[in-house]
Protein backbone atom coordinates (compact mmCIF):
# COMPACT_ATOMS: atom_id res chain seq x y z
CA UNK A 1 0.00 0.00 0.00
CA UNK A 2 3.11 2.34 0.96
CA UNK A 3 4.57 1.73 -2.56
CA UNK A 4 1.23 2.30 -4.31
CA UNK A 5 0.67 5.96 -2.94
CA UNK A 6 4.53 6.51 -3.53
CA UNK A 7 3.75 6.06 -7.11
CA UNK A 8 0.73 8.04 -7.35
CA UNK A 9 3.03 10.70 -6.10
CA UNK A 10 5.70 10.26 -7.97
CA UNK A 11 3.31 10.38 -11.00
CA UNK A 12 1.25 13.31 -9.69
CA UNK A 13 4.55 14.86 -9.60
CA UNK A 14 5.63 14.56 -12.71
CA UNK A 15 2.15 15.76 -14.25
CA UNK A 16 3.11 19.20 -12.20
CA UNK A 17 6.64 19.45 -13.94
CA UNK A 18 4.76 18.66 -17.62
CA UNK A 19 2.68 21.71 -17.62
CA UNK A 20 4.41 25.32 -16.83
CA UNK A 21 1.32 27.85 -16.27
CA UNK A 22 2.28 31.44 -16.96
CA UNK A 23 3.22 33.91 -14.47
CA UNK A 24 0.16 35.91 -13.43
CA UNK A 25 1.47 38.45 -11.31
CA UNK A 26 2.32 40.62 -14.18
CA UNK A 27 5.02 43.38 -14.95
CA UNK A 28 3.29 46.63 -13.58
CA UNK A 29 2.25 49.57 -16.29
CA UNK A 30 3.80 47.44 -19.54
CA UNK A 31 2.83 49.79 -21.97
CA UNK A 32 6.23 52.00 -20.39
CA UNK A 33 8.33 49.86 -20.82
CA UNK A 34 10.76 49.36 -23.91
CA UNK A 35 8.50 46.90 -25.73
CA UNK A 36 7.76 45.38 -28.94
CA UNK A 37 4.23 45.42 -30.03
CA UNK A 38 3.05 41.94 -31.28
CA UNK A 39 -0.39 43.30 -32.39
CA UNK A 40 -1.36 43.33 -35.69
CA UNK A 41 -2.68 40.90 -39.05
CA UNK A 42 -1.71 37.17 -37.19
CA UNK A 43 -2.19 34.15 -39.72
CA UNK A 44 -4.40 31.29 -37.90
CA UNK A 45 -5.90 27.61 -38.67
CA UNK A 46 -9.35 26.77 -37.18
CA UNK A 47 -9.00 23.28 -35.58
CA UNK A 48 -12.08 21.80 -34.00
CA UNK A 49 -10.25 18.48 -33.47
CA UNK A 50 -7.36 19.38 -32.35
CA UNK A 51 -5.56 17.32 -34.91
CA UNK A 52 -2.51 20.16 -34.22
CA UNK A 53 -2.29 19.23 -30.52
CA UNK A 54 -2.78 15.62 -29.92
CA UNK A 55 -1.42 12.53 -32.14
CA UNK A 56 -3.22 9.55 -33.26
CA UNK A 57 -3.45 7.90 -28.97
CA UNK A 58 -4.88 11.20 -28.33
CA UNK A 59 -1.51 12.09 -26.25
CA UNK A 60 -0.99 15.69 -27.25
CA UNK A 61 2.42 16.33 -29.07
CA UNK A 62 4.07 18.60 -26.73
CA UNK A 63 4.26 16.49 -24.12
CA UNK A 64 6.16 13.43 -26.26
CA UNK A 65 10.12 12.89 -25.77
CA UNK A 66 10.84 15.00 -29.03
CA UNK A 67 8.19 17.43 -27.81
CA UNK A 68 7.55 18.29 -31.36
CA UNK A 69 4.80 16.93 -34.28
CA UNK A 70 2.42 19.84 -33.86
CA UNK A 71 0.95 22.86 -35.49
CA UNK A 72 3.31 24.71 -33.00
CA UNK A 73 6.61 23.87 -34.77
CA UNK A 74 5.46 26.10 -37.08
CA UNK A 75 7.12 23.85 -40.09
CA UNK A 76 6.95 24.81 -44.20
CA UNK A 77 7.19 21.71 -46.26
CA UNK A 78 10.58 21.19 -48.22
CA UNK A 79 9.70 18.95 -50.61
CA UNK A 80 6.64 17.16 -52.09
CA UNK A 81 7.41 13.93 -49.84
CA UNK A 82 7.30 15.64 -46.84
CA UNK A 83 3.76 15.33 -45.45
CA UNK A 84 2.82 18.67 -43.72
CA UNK A 85 -1.05 18.90 -43.34
CA UNK A 86 -1.02 22.65 -42.24
CA UNK A 87 0.54 25.96 -44.05
CA UNK A 88 0.48 29.15 -41.49
CA UNK A 89 1.89 31.34 -44.46
CA UNK A 90 -1.03 30.22 -46.90
CA UNK A 91 -3.66 30.37 -43.73
CA UNK A 92 -6.01 33.23 -44.01
CA UNK A 93 -5.27 36.54 -41.09
CA UNK A 94 -7.15 38.10 -38.44
CA UNK A 95 -6.47 40.98 -36.48
CA UNK A 96 -4.48 40.81 -32.36
CA UNK A 97 -5.69 42.46 -30.33
CA UNK A 98 -9.89 40.80 -31.63
CA UNK A 99 -12.06 38.05 -31.51
CA UNK A 100 -12.74 35.66 -34.33
CA UNK A 101 -16.32 35.50 -33.98
CA UNK A 102 -16.39 39.01 -35.28
CA UNK A 103 -14.24 38.98 -37.42
CA UNK A 104 -15.27 35.57 -39.71
CA UNK A 105 -19.19 35.08 -40.25
CA UNK A 106 -18.03 31.59 -40.65
CA UNK A 107 -16.60 32.07 -36.89
CA UNK A 108 -19.63 33.96 -35.86
CA UNK A 109 -20.83 31.04 -33.54
CA UNK A 110 -17.59 29.20 -33.60
CA UNK A 111 -16.54 27.40 -30.09
CA UNK A 112 -13.67 25.47 -30.21
CA UNK A 113 -10.09 25.52 -30.63
CA UNK A 114 -7.72 28.07 -33.38
CA UNK A 115 -4.05 28.56 -34.06
CA UNK A 116 -2.59 31.56 -34.47
CA UNK A 117 0.94 32.63 -35.66
CA UNK A 118 2.92 35.69 -35.51
CA UNK A 119 6.61 36.11 -36.61
CA UNK A 120 8.92 38.66 -35.69
CA UNK A 121 12.52 40.24 -35.74
CA UNK A 122 14.45 41.20 -32.89
CA UNK A 123 18.29 40.96 -31.95
CA UNK A 124 18.17 40.05 -27.91
CA UNK A 125 20.99 42.28 -25.99
CA UNK A 126 23.44 40.86 -23.66
CA UNK A 127 22.44 41.75 -20.10
CA UNK A 128 18.66 42.26 -20.77
CA UNK A 129 15.78 40.51 -19.87
CA UNK A 130 12.85 39.49 -22.06
CA UNK A 131 9.38 39.11 -20.93
CA UNK A 132 6.57 38.26 -23.37
CA UNK A 133 3.04 39.64 -22.35
CA UNK A 134 -0.44 39.24 -23.24
CA UNK A 135 -2.63 41.25 -21.61
CA UNK A 136 -6.03 38.68 -22.41
CA UNK A 137 -6.74 35.76 -23.93
CA UNK A 138 -10.04 34.17 -24.13
CA UNK A 139 -10.38 31.27 -22.84
CA UNK A 140 -7.41 28.95 -22.48
CA UNK A 141 -3.83 30.08 -24.04
CA UNK A 142 -1.37 27.17 -24.77
CA UNK A 143 1.88 29.43 -26.01
CA UNK A 144 5.17 28.47 -28.10
CA UNK A 145 7.78 30.25 -29.30
CA UNK A 146 10.22 28.63 -31.85
CA UNK A 147 8.41 25.48 -31.48
CA UNK A 148 9.17 24.88 -27.86
CA UNK A 149 6.40 25.16 -25.08
CA UNK A 150 6.18 28.36 -22.73
CA UNK A 151 2.97 27.38 -20.63
CA UNK A 152 -0.55 27.51 -20.53
CA UNK A 153 -2.90 30.20 -19.35
CA UNK A 154 -6.47 30.06 -17.89
CA UNK A 155 -8.90 33.01 -17.89
CA UNK A 156 -10.42 35.54 -20.53
CA UNK A 157 -9.73 38.66 -18.47
CA UNK A 158 -6.37 38.70 -16.54
CA UNK A 159 -2.53 39.56 -18.18
CA UNK A 160 -0.14 37.02 -18.25
CA UNK A 161 3.54 36.53 -19.23
CA UNK A 162 6.21 34.36 -20.16
CA UNK A 163 10.21 35.04 -19.49
CA UNK A 164 11.45 34.18 -22.51
CA UNK A 165 15.28 35.10 -21.62
CA UNK A 166 17.52 33.29 -24.10
CA UNK A 167 14.92 31.54 -25.92
CA UNK A 168 14.61 34.34 -28.82
CA UNK A 169 16.47 33.79 -32.15
CA UNK A 170 18.51 36.50 -33.40
CA UNK A 171 16.12 37.61 -36.65
CA UNK A 172 12.99 35.99 -37.18
CA UNK A 173 11.08 34.27 -34.40
CA UNK A 174 7.98 32.43 -34.67
CA UNK A 175 5.10 32.81 -31.74
CA UNK A 176 2.13 30.35 -31.72
CA UNK A 177 -0.77 30.51 -29.81
CA UNK A 178 -3.59 27.58 -29.41
CA UNK A 179 -6.62 29.55 -27.98
CA UNK A 180 -9.66 27.24 -26.77
CA UNK A 181 -13.08 28.96 -26.00
CA UNK A 182 -14.80 26.21 -25.33
CA UNK A 183 -17.09 26.33 -22.21
CA UNK A 184 -17.13 23.49 -19.38
CA UNK A 185 -19.00 22.97 -16.60
CA UNK A 186 -16.50 23.69 -13.85
CA UNK A 187 -14.93 26.92 -15.71
CA UNK A 188 -16.02 30.21 -16.25
CA UNK A 189 -17.71 30.52 -18.15
CA UNK A 190 -19.96 27.73 -17.36
CA UNK A 191 -22.13 25.76 -20.00
CA UNK A 192 -25.09 27.77 -19.53
CA UNK A 193 -24.07 31.80 -18.96
CA UNK A 194 -25.75 35.44 -20.18
CA UNK A 195 -22.95 36.37 -21.64
CA UNK A 196 -21.37 35.19 -25.15
CA UNK A 197 -18.06 33.68 -24.84
CA UNK A 198 -16.15 35.14 -27.78
CA UNK A 199 -12.59 33.41 -28.47
CA UNK A 200 -9.19 34.63 -29.69
CA UNK A 201 -6.38 37.06 -28.20
CA UNK A 202 -8.34 40.15 -27.31
CA UNK A 203 -5.77 42.40 -25.87
CA UNK A 204 -2.57 43.67 -26.63
CA UNK A 205 0.53 41.74 -27.00
CA UNK A 206 4.27 42.92 -26.10
CA UNK A 207 7.68 41.70 -25.90
CA UNK A 208 9.64 43.76 -23.39
CA UNK A 209 13.09 44.64 -23.07
CA UNK A 210 13.81 45.23 -19.56
CA UNK A 211 17.37 45.65 -17.53
CA UNK A 212 18.75 42.37 -15.10
CA UNK A 213 17.59 44.10 -12.50
CA UNK A 214 13.70 45.98 -13.35
CA UNK A 215 11.02 47.09 -11.70
CA UNK A 216 8.25 44.55 -11.50
CA UNK A 217 5.73 46.19 -9.34
CA UNK A 218 4.65 49.44 -8.31
CA UNK A 219 2.14 51.89 -6.15
CA UNK A 220 1.68 55.37 -5.13
CA UNK A 221 -1.65 55.84 -2.99
CA UNK A 222 -2.99 57.57 -0.40
CA UNK A 223 -3.19 55.45 3.06
CA UNK A 224 -6.54 54.72 4.43
CA UNK A 225 -8.42 57.37 6.01
CA UNK A 226 -5.71 60.00 5.00
CA UNK A 227 -5.81 62.99 2.20
CA UNK A 228 -2.18 63.88 2.31
CA UNK A 229 -0.10 60.81 3.62
CA UNK A 230 0.94 58.88 0.54
CA UNK A 231 2.58 55.42 0.52
CA UNK A 232 5.34 53.91 -2.17
CA UNK A 233 5.45 50.17 -2.33
CA UNK A 234 8.42 48.91 -5.54
CA UNK A 235 9.16 45.18 -5.82
CA UNK A 236 11.77 44.64 -8.00
CA UNK A 237 12.32 41.36 -10.22
CA UNK A 238 14.59 39.97 -8.25
CA UNK A 239 15.73 40.19 -4.59
CA UNK A 240 18.10 42.70 -4.90
CA UNK A 241 19.24 45.14 -1.98
CA UNK A 242 20.58 48.40 -2.03
CA UNK A 243 18.64 49.59 -5.50
CA UNK A 244 18.20 53.64 -5.18
CA UNK A 245 14.55 54.06 -6.76
CA UNK A 246 13.09 57.86 -7.17
CA UNK A 247 9.71 59.13 -7.24
CA UNK A 248 8.92 62.30 -8.44
CA UNK A 249 5.44 64.20 -9.47
CA UNK A 250 7.46 67.71 -11.21
CA UNK A 251 4.02 69.54 -11.30
CA UNK A 252 3.79 69.75 -7.21
CA UNK A 253 7.77 69.70 -6.96
CA UNK A 254 7.64 66.53 -5.04
CA UNK A 255 10.68 63.92 -5.44
CA UNK A 256 11.72 61.20 -3.03
CA UNK A 257 14.09 58.68 -2.85
CA UNK A 258 14.35 55.49 -1.57
CA UNK A 259 16.84 52.58 -1.12
CA UNK A 260 15.04 48.92 -1.43
CA UNK A 261 15.61 46.20 1.21
CA UNK A 262 16.74 42.50 1.12
CA UNK A 263 13.99 41.35 -0.51
CA UNK A 264 14.43 43.81 -3.54
CA UNK A 265 11.59 46.14 -2.04
CA UNK A 266 10.58 49.27 -0.82
CA UNK A 267 7.97 50.14 1.61
CA UNK A 268 7.82 53.72 2.77
CA UNK A 269 5.09 56.29 3.74
CA UNK A 270 5.39 60.32 3.71
CA UNK A 271 3.30 63.76 3.68
CA UNK A 272 2.37 65.74 1.12
CA UNK A 273 -0.19 68.63 1.62
CA UNK A 274 -1.04 70.10 -1.53
CA UNK A 275 -2.76 67.28 -3.81
CA UNK A 276 -5.71 67.53 -5.65
CA UNK A 277 -7.75 65.02 -5.11
CA UNK A 278 -9.45 62.87 -8.01
CA UNK A 279 -13.21 62.81 -8.56
CA UNK A 280 -15.86 62.03 -11.35
CA UNK A 281 -16.38 65.99 -11.48
CA UNK A 282 -12.48 66.18 -10.51
CA UNK A 283 -11.01 63.43 -12.67
CA UNK A 284 -7.35 64.62 -11.53
CA UNK A 285 -4.30 62.79 -12.71
CA UNK A 286 -0.58 63.66 -11.63
CA UNK A 287 2.17 62.83 -14.31
CA UNK A 288 4.48 60.44 -12.26
CA UNK A 289 7.75 59.29 -12.99
CA UNK A 290 9.89 56.17 -11.60
CA UNK A 291 13.36 56.21 -12.14
CA UNK A 292 15.78 53.07 -10.97
CA UNK A 293 19.16 52.47 -12.56
CA UNK A 294 18.36 52.72 -16.49
CA UNK A 295 14.72 52.23 -16.19
CA UNK A 296 12.49 55.51 -16.12
CA UNK A 297 9.08 54.40 -15.93
CA UNK A 298 6.15 57.06 -16.73
CA UNK A 299 2.47 56.84 -15.44
CA UNK A 300 -0.20 58.99 -14.88
CA UNK A 301 -2.17 58.60 -10.98
CA UNK A 302 -5.19 60.08 -9.23
CA UNK A 303 -4.87 60.41 -5.59
CA UNK A 304 -8.66 59.48 -3.78
CA UNK A 305 -10.13 58.35 -0.33
CA UNK A 306 -12.75 55.55 -0.31
CA UNK A 307 -14.64 54.48 2.75
CA UNK A 308 -18.12 52.85 3.66
CA UNK A 309 -20.12 54.06 6.13
CA UNK A 310 -23.44 52.36 6.97
CA UNK A 311 -25.26 51.95 3.52
CA UNK A 312 -23.26 55.15 1.50
CA UNK A 313 -20.29 54.48 -0.08
CA UNK A 314 -17.95 57.72 -0.03
CA UNK A 315 -15.27 59.10 -2.21
CA UNK A 316 -13.53 61.81 -0.83
CA UNK A 317 -16.08 61.81 2.70
CA UNK A 318 -18.85 62.52 -0.14
CA UNK A 319 -21.25 59.97 -0.86
CA UNK A 320 -21.15 59.33 -4.40
CA UNK A 321 -23.85 57.53 -6.40
CA UNK A 322 -22.22 54.87 -8.46
CA UNK A 323 -23.23 54.15 -12.17
CA UNK A 324 -22.92 51.19 -14.71
CA UNK A 325 -22.82 48.29 -12.10
CA UNK A 326 -22.18 44.22 -13.87
CA UNK A 327 -22.45 45.77 -17.45
CA UNK A 328 -21.12 43.75 -19.74
CA UNK A 329 -18.11 45.38 -21.92
CA UNK A 330 -20.01 45.09 -25.55
CA UNK A 331 -21.68 46.83 -27.71
CA UNK A 332 -26.04 44.89 -27.90
CA UNK A 333 -26.45 46.79 -31.60
CA UNK A 334 -22.16 45.21 -32.68
CA UNK A 335 -20.89 42.60 -32.29
CA UNK A 336 -17.21 42.55 -30.29
CA UNK A 337 -16.53 45.24 -27.76
CA UNK A 338 -17.27 48.99 -26.78
CA UNK A 339 -15.32 50.82 -30.21
CA UNK A 340 -16.59 54.12 -29.12
CA UNK A 341 -16.44 57.16 -26.53
CA UNK A 342 -20.42 57.13 -28.36
CA UNK A 343 -20.58 53.14 -27.20
CA UNK A 344 -19.26 54.07 -23.69
CA UNK A 345 -22.30 56.69 -23.31
CA UNK A 346 -24.92 53.89 -24.95
CA UNK A 347 -23.64 51.64 -22.30
CA UNK A 348 -23.95 53.71 -19.10
CA UNK A 349 -27.71 55.79 -20.26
Amino acid sequence: MQKLKYRVLIICLSLLTTFSYAQVGSIQNIQSRKILSLNGKWNYIVDPYENGYYDYRHDPFDQSKSGSGGFYDDKVQKNKTELIEYNFDLSPQMNVPGDWNSQSEKLELYEGNVWLRRKFDIQPTQGKKYLLYFAAVNYEAHVYLNGKKLGIHKGGFTPFEFDVTGKLKAGENSLVVKVDNIRKQDEIPTVNTDWWNYGGITRDVFLAELPEHYINDYKLQLIKGSNNTLKFEVKLADATAGQKVTVSIPEIKLEKTFTTDAEGKINQQFQWNRLSLWSPENPKLYAVNIKSGDENIKDKIGFRTIETKGDNILLNGKSIYLRGISIHDENPLLAGRLRSEGDMRMMLQ
